[in-house]
């Protein structure tokens, strides 16, 4: 099959018209413009999206458009609705969140699952995705060890697949069992991905063992002070030589110069989530900073209980609107390259391929239309298309949603449709 578009995006400042050849679920030619069996015409064909943080099995609504409680009080109400919903309830949640993302583009999740309750919902969709198993234990005591194993070593198709751990953040992962874990993940090449300075109380916790996070821990009838650490947890990280390109910093809300520094010397990513960030009302995420200093940024959503929707576009435009100073052909790259580029660091590209449209990688591609309107003086196609509608998405060359008119991000323009 062939399919052709006036705007490749090959992970560059400029696009630039050809066609791609697939065949058998892969990339195997790319041509200059001609006949093609699909020809998109004013379109911008990329990598499928790639949401690089998100918690399917919390795919229910927000309560509110932004939440004004304590950060706090809110992780107790997750907890609090993860228990209400019981097993049926949050497979179903996961089940919706699925759809959800296939219909917006997404050809990809990193999953935070704790208990396993969206594994079968996924298995039964066409989504890739690697699979982190969440891990909390307050106590030195991992009781959970058996089970993570056998997760971990579980059959699984490796062309969708990728198993991965969790350990969930500084404050809810003893240091001790936070070692195991990443010792683990070590030898057994296994990702890691942790939430990390997602709360400005974290450092005073860690440092000093008081503030809110002492509180917090306090509700569990846990002791703050088994979580000193007497500096943060990435500077920690560097002083234990743990901080390695095998991990994801999730959310970094907080993160220092020093810190990000730190970040880019390792080849650790930093995982963005613009709208569960602007719920939670927080302050400017370091992201642009990040950038500058070589950390390599990512977007994810977070779960649809703070983000309120699972569009990589909607937050590619929250991620526009938040940070201006980053270029359109860097926030396109943090939802399709980057994510691929770091799974190849970490020695399993075969699940997504490069993200720059080569020869071999899966045939995982969406399309977005790019509006008709008159661009602002300099405006690049990639900027534009910042403002398009999904129009057609594929997952290892099979069309996995088309959209007509009424789609899920917004009805395209007259005309945008091919």
């Amino acid at each position: 099959m062939k399919i052709a578009a006036d705007h490749l995006f090959f992970g560059e400042s400029e696009t630039r018209a050809g066609r791609i050849v697939i065949e058998n679920g892969l990339i195997v030619d790319l041509l200059e413009p001609g006949e093609s069996d699909l020809d998109l015409g004013n379109a911008l064909l990329c990598s499928g999206f790639v949401n690089a943080h998100i918690h399917l099995d919390l795919s229910i609504p927000p309560a509110k458009d932004h939440t004004p409680e304590d950060f706090g009080n809110w992780l107790g109400k997750v907890v609090e609705s993860r228990r209400s919903l019981g097993p049926k309830g949050l497979s179903e949640a996961a089940a919706r969140g699925i759809e959800e993302c296939m219909a917006s583009g997404t050809t990809a999740v990193f999953d935070i699952d704790p208990s396993g309750h969206s594994l079968q919902p996924l298995e039964n969709s066409d989504l890739k995705r690697v699979i982190f198993r969440e891990v909390i234990s307050l106590t030195d005591e991992f009781e959970d060890q058996k089970s993570l194993l056998d997760f971990l070593g579980a059959d699984f198709d490796p062309k969708k697949e990728l198993r991965a751990i969790s350990p969930h953040s500084p404050y809810t992962v003893s240091p001790m069992v936070m070692d195991r874990l990443l010792d683990l993940s070590k030898t057994l090449e296994k990702p890691w991905a942790i939430h990390v300075a997602e709360s400005e109380w974290e450092e005073e916790l860690l440092t000093s063992t008081s503030g809110p996070g002492a509180d917090f821990l306090r509700q569990f009838e846990t002791d703050p002070a088994a979580f000193h650490r007497g500096t943060s947890f990435i500077q920690s990280l560097v002083n234990q030589k743990k901080l390695s390109q095998l991990g994801l910093v999730i959310h970094g809300n907080h993160c220092s110069d020093e810190e990000l520094d730190q970040m880019a010397k390792s080849g650790v990513p930093l995982v963005w989530c613009p709208s569960s960030h602007q719920y939670f009302r927080r302050p400017p995420h370091p992201a642009p900073e990040a950038h500058l200093k070589g950390v390599k940024v990512l977007l994810g959503t977070d779960g649809l209980i703070s983000c309120g929707h699972l569009s990589m576009l909607q937050e590619l435009r929250h991620a526009r609107a938040a940070a201006k100073e980053i270029s359109a052909h860097e926030l396109w790259s943090m939802v399709t390259v980057n994510p691929r580029s770091w799974l190849n660091e970490c020695g399993h590209g075969e699940l997504l391929g490069s993200g720059r449209l080569e020869v071999g990688d899966p045939a995982d591609l969406v399309a977005i239309t790019i509006p008709k309107k008159t661009p602002a003086k300099n405006e690049s196609v990639l900027e534009t298309a910042l403002q398009g509608s999904l129009l057609a998405c594929w997952i290892d060359g099979r069309v996995t949603n088309s959209l007509a008119p009424n789609g899920p991000d917004q009805t395209p323009s007259e005309g945008d449709a091919p």
